[in-house]
């Protein structure tokens, strides 16, 4: 029997975002949105926490992102609206808890532009130490806002031409350190302690540097936001998400082969922040490290980009749902068809919170909020397919999304303290609000209930405008 793949209007929503994206701007966007570039900045602090077994970290994440990406890969299909994690999990496990990994993704989207603007205002000040840490911030806070209200399309654009100049500095570097390990001293290009070096090897160790790899991974799925934006059938997105994640996997296990290669001893490193500038200038001189430092400011930027985009739209399907103050967040640009308030929002929150917060404290915290959506993607899958509608599939709907549960989960509880701390604190204040929703509101309890599988008979009322008021 032929799939029947869900309209946007079986949902009782109407189509008013634009569609505009076909499947190549769908992998750019993910590759983007993972950041390629984090493979170099978070090098030297892999290293040390791994002793020396990048590559392993990588490894342990890419397995994890398997699993999820291929329950992602399922539920866009059958769920083909903005809101990812969240609108899979509402839909076909509760609606609470849907909105529950809808507010902890959010804290995880909000979190990764602040943690590339932090990480690009860092190294530009370095480069021009005339503009002020706080005035790189503004710098990229307000470039990325304003290419992000002008609309889709055009940072599609923006995030294709980025990405072909930085693997152009990729593959510089890799093109120069298979050179130098050709012809250095006391190295070869082909080592095996560059994958597992068991005087050093330690579990633990790869375990604590996944969780930074898995930080790396993060935005694969917000290709799922953009589902209401996709020219054509859902199925580019399933195809997107596997393409941008076996590049992306590539490139991290090809960077962090090489740069294991010409720097064997993590110890060496003056400062792990800053490795892989060492490393470029050991193998390519100054010119290429100059050439790397300003293609990562770039690229951080329209990962920033990505990240913001995905952060609004996120906003715009629980607003939609009235989850939160619709007028606001549901609110489109009347020419631009962006949702001008989610972005600008952003943009507001991301000057605040890179002011106040350090590296190390954003990237846990975005691996928290990334490893919990996709512990409750992998659980809708189970209950959607398998325990809903019984496919009978016990590998497909059971098993893969287990394994991809166990193995975030795994990581998750494995974290720092304060991360888990923040992120369990994150949690509970969603449950307050819900809570406290739910008493004061008998429309927010009754738009819960509204809130579940293809129901074209029942559709949930949306009104004729996006800035209609209740």
């Amino acid at each position: 029997m032929e799939h029947h793949q869900a309209s946007l209007e079986e949902y009782g929503y109407k189509q008013e975002l634009k569609r505009t994206l076909g499947l190549r701007d769908l992998v750019v966007f993910g590759i983007v949105a993972m950041s390629p570039a984090s493979c170099m900045t978070l090098f030297g602090l892999m290293a040390t926490i791994s002793q020396g077994h990048n590559l392993l970290a990588y490894a342990v994440g890419f397995i994890a992102m398997l699993f999820t990406a291929y329950s992602y890969g399922q539920m866009v299909e059958e769920f083909p609206i903005a809101g990812s994690a969240y609108s899979y999990t509402q839909r076909s496990v509760s609606p609470k808890l849907g909105f529950l990994a809808g507010w902890v993704m959010l804290m995880d989207y909000f979190l990764i532009p602040l943690l590339l603007f932090v990480v690009s205002a860092i190294f530009a000040h370095e480069l021009v130490p005339q503009i002020p840490f706080m005035g790189w911030i503004v710098i990229y806070v307000v470039v990325v806002t304003f290419i992000n209200i002008r609309g889709i399309a055009i940072a599609a654009k923006v995030n294709g031409i980025v990405t072909a100049l930085l693997f152009a500095s990729m593959l510089s570097f890799l093109v120069a350190a298979a050179k130098y390990a050709l012809t250095g001293e006391g190295i070869s290009l082909l080592s095996t302690t560059a994958v597992f070096n068991p005087k050093l090897f330690a579990f633990p160790a790869v375990i604590g540097a996944s969780v930074l790899a898995v930080s790396s991974y993060l935005g694969f799925d917000s290709i799922t936001t953009l589902a209401e934006e996709v020219k054509g059938s859902a199925r580019k997105i399933k195809q997107a998400i596997f393409i941008a994640l076996i590049v992306q996997t590539l490139l991290y296990f090809a960077m962090s082969y090489l740069g294991t290669v010409i720097a064997p001893d993590f110890t060496l490193f003056k400062n792990p922040d800053t490795a892989f500038f060492e490393m470029a200038y050991k193998v390519g001189g100054s010119a290429l490290q100059i050439f790397i430092t300003l293609l990562i400011l770039i690229s951080s930027g329209t990962t920033a980009l990505a990240g913001q985009m995905a952060a609004s739209r996120l906003l715009y399907g629980m607003g939609r749902d009235e989850l939160i103050p619709k007028k606001f967040f549901s609110y489109l640009h009347p020419t631009y068809k962006t949702p001008v308030y989610n972005i600008l929002f952003m943009g507001v929150a991301g000057l605040a919170g890179a002011s106040v917060l350090s590296f190390m404290t954003l990237a846990d915290m975005v691996a928290f909020g990334g490893l919990f959506g996709f512990i409750c993607v992998n659980l809708s899958v189970i209950f959607h397919f398998f325990i809903k509608n019984k496919s009978g599939k016990l590998v497909r709907h059971v098993v893969f999304p287990l394994c991809g549960m166990i193995i975030c989960a795994y990581i998750l509880f494995g974290m720092s303290h304060l991360a888990k701390t923040v992120g369990f604190s994150w949690i509970g204040f969603g449950v307050v609000y819900l809570v406290v929703r739910s008493y004061i509101s008998q429309d927010f309890k009754d738009r819960l209930k509204k809130i579940t599988t293809i129901n074209p008979d029942a559709p949930i009322v949306i009104p004729k405008t996006a800035c209609d008021v209740d």
